[in-house]
Order: C-alpha cells, then structure tokens, then sequence
C-alpha cells in the first residue's frame, strides 16, 4: 500500500499512546509544525538541525552531511522528520553511534552497493522498537512469535515487566494511521524491576545508554538480531486489540517459520 501521512498538524495525539512516549519534548504546546528554531531551543542533543536545502546544495550524503556539519537535514511541516529529531532527542547516544557506523562503512566501502550492517541499521533507524524486558521469558515468547501468550495471557505485564520504546521514525509516522500490517523491529534492552517506576526521562537514559553498548558491540552486524512486532498488538497503542480476537489474524500475527 501507498502510505500517507496526515498534512495536517494533529493537536490531539500526544495524550494517546505511543506518542506520549513524546510528551518530554512539549509537542502538545504547538498549534502547528514546529520550525527549526524551536527545535534548536527545545530539543537539543548532540546536533542541531539543518534545512533539507542546505543539504540538497551540500554536495553531501545525508549520514555524510550530519556526520560532518553535526546538523540533521529536516524538511519543514514533515511528520517524518519531525519524529526523526524527536529521536535525536530521546536516543542521543544511539543515533550518534549509528551514524558514526554508517560512515565507517562508506569509508570502507564505499557509497554503494551498501553493506549488510547499513542496510539493518537503516531498518532499525527506520522502523525499530526498544524492548524493556524486566522478565526475559516475555521477550523470549514474543521472539517465539507467541502473541497470544506475551499480549492476551500476560496483558497486565505490560508496562510492569515489559514495554515497548519506539526508536524507529517511521513507526511513529505510520501510527499516525495506522493500518493492519504496520510492524516494526525490535531488539531487547534487559532492565531491573525498579524501571517502570522511574520516571519516562530517567527510563529513556537507561534505554539509551543500553542500546548504545549493543550497537558499540556490533549488533548490527549480525544477521537476525531483531525480531518482528506487530505495532497494533501492542497493548494500548490500538484499541481494537482489547479484544482477544484481533489477534487471531495470522496474516497478521504470523507464526514462527520452521527452521528461523
């Protein structure tokens, strides 16, 4: 399918789950697309942000251009972009190492054809979730593919012993409207049973400290480190998976393939 993004600003999504994951960057004081001077002030980070002409008169590939000038390329009253800084934000050493990667295989390698490790950390930039397992069973029951198990029979630990963080931008577009299919990546951030009393600040710094380490230890590099998510399954991002039977889509809430 052709996805499209709302044109509009939507002042009434930051209440909603996930983006109130976002609620610690007051995208609910606007009233429309915040420019780039406001996300310089507000955001902040190890970059600021850069008009998508300066990088189009660069010269420069994207990950070149940030790697050089320290600055994101971001396309005014875009969803996509606005959630790619959003993530700037929240996962400041993670994406700093991710595109720290992506130019030490161009060096190597060069521009194209890309190299297996970009193209996964590319998905992972794209569509990755950050899984908080504070019971490891949990997340080996959703690697497993065992919905019924991880979102119907443990519902309650949700938010307790497991949650689910969006890394990816593109998750966070398409959840604007969603749509059966919509699925992301994830990778498993192991976190003491205090983590879901903390505040969503200190848990994001903890998330992104963890998922710093795993990238500075090449889990990019690894065929088969991420494993798939359904996005509306999880609990209280859709409200029709209330309903027991919405997981009952096997198109949707695959099973395992023999042999993976």
């Amino acid at each position: 399918m052709q996805y499209q993004a709302p044109a509009k600003w939507l002042s009434d999504i930051w209440s909603q789950s996930p983006f109130t994951q976002l609620r610690t960057l007051d995208f609910a004081e606007l009233s429309n697309f915040p420019s780039l001077s406001w996300l310089e002030r507000r955001i902040g980070g190890p970059v600021g942000f850069a008009s998508q002409q300066e990088l189009d008169s660069s010269g420069l590939y994207y990950e070149e251009f940030i790697y050089t000038h320290q600055r994101v390329p971001t396309r005014a009253d875009n969803w996509h972009d606005l959630f790619n800084a959003a993530m700037w934000a929240q996962f400041p050493q993670s994406k700093t190492l991710l595109n720290q990667q992506h130019m030490q295989d161009i060096a190597e390698h060069g521009l194209n054809p890309r190299t297996p490790r970009r193209n996964r950390i590319t998905q992972f930039d794209e569509c990755g979730v950050v899984l908080a397992v504070a019971n490891t069973d949990l997340a080996e029951k959703l690697a497993a593919h065992q919905w019924s198990e991880v979102f119907v029979e443990h519902r309650t630990a949700w938010g307790k012993e497991i949650g689910a963080f969006v890394f990816g931008h593109a998750n966070f577009e398409m959840l604007l409207n969603p749509f059966i299919g919509l699925t992301g990546k994830w990778l498993p951030v192991v976190v003491d049973d205090c983590f879901f009393a903390q505040t969503l600040s200190e848990q994001l710094a903890v998330l992104d400290k963890a998922l710093a380490q795993q990238i500075n230890d090449n889990v990019f590099a690894h065929k088969g480190s991420m494993h798939p998510l359904p996005l509306l399954g999880v609990p209280g991002w859709y409200a029709e998976n209330k309903n027991a039977g919405f997981y009952a889509n096997p198109a949707y809430f695959m099973p395992k393939r023999v042999g993976r």
